[in-house]
């Protein structure tokens, strides 16, 4: 299992928010360059990174982004606001390895069918969820889909796989809700990364336990709940 940081981009800064709601930042670290370095330099096989701005419509950090994958030497995916060809294609040219469709690929399943087959196994569909359905639009709206219907649907297309958001736990330190994450890796035979709520090593060891191929976090690591380099160690 894969731990991966997670770097979410506002504004040109790193910045945690508590359910994905603007306004809610715990902190906010100026050198985002910088702390992708960081994480590398401890052991990160990856790096995870959200333009907030972009998922949100209120503008893009896609610079920034380019300039961090040419700082690192470990691979990156990017997502957030991803609903055109166009940004996609960008996005694989600066250096992207995966790229996370969310919106788009809920609400339009040719996009993401095309999408994957050009760029196979290289497509990450985001599947952000409250109360079992599939959040759109940055969190603010529900599809009304359900998450286990959906992972089904689209399983069969040549994605890598899922990335799956708890967003009613995501950003509080209160940990994982196990019970849905269990019923997705049943739902689907692709790869599953998890993300939101992950506080502890416990939570770590139950999600290793579970079979998630990935667990992407947040505020735990960079409030010091879980030791990084120590995580990577003792779960990748």
């Amino acid at each position: 299992m894969k731990v991966i940081p997670a770097i979410d981009v506002k504004g040109g800064k790193t910045v945690q928010l508590i359910g994905g709601k603007p306004g809610t930042e715990r902190f906010e670290i100026k050198d985002v360059t910088g702390i992708a370095r960081r994480w590398q330099d401890e052991g990160a096989e990856m790096i995870h990174i959200i333009d907030l701005d972009s998922a949100m419509g209120v503008g893009s950090n896609e610079e920034l982004i380019e300039n961090i994958i040419g700082a690192l030497s470990v691979p990156v995916q990017v997502g957030g606001g991803i609903r055109t060809p166009e940004k996609i294609h960008r996005l694989f040219e600066i250096g992207c390895e995966r790229v996370i469709v969310g919106t788009r690929a809920i609400q339009e399943r040719s996009f993401v069918e095309d999408m994957s087959q050009q760029y196979t196994d290289g497509i990450v569909v985001a599947l952000d969820s409250a109360d079992d359905k599939v959040l759109i639009k940055g969190w603010q709206e529900s599809s009304g889909k359900d998450i286990y219907d959906v992972a089904k649907n689209l399983e069969s297309l040549p994605i890598w796989g899922f990335l799956y958001t708890n967003v009613e736990v995501e950003g509080r330190l209160e940990g994982i809700n196990p019970a849905p994450i269990e019923k997705l890796i049943k739902a689907t035979s692709k790869p599953v990364i998890v993300s939101g709520g992950i506080t502890t090593p416990a939570d770590l060891m139950t999600l290793q336990r579970m079979g998630v191929d990935s667990v992407v976090v947040g505020t735990a690591i960079y409030t010091g709940r879980i030791h990084f380099k120590r995580a990577v160690r003792e779960f990748s």
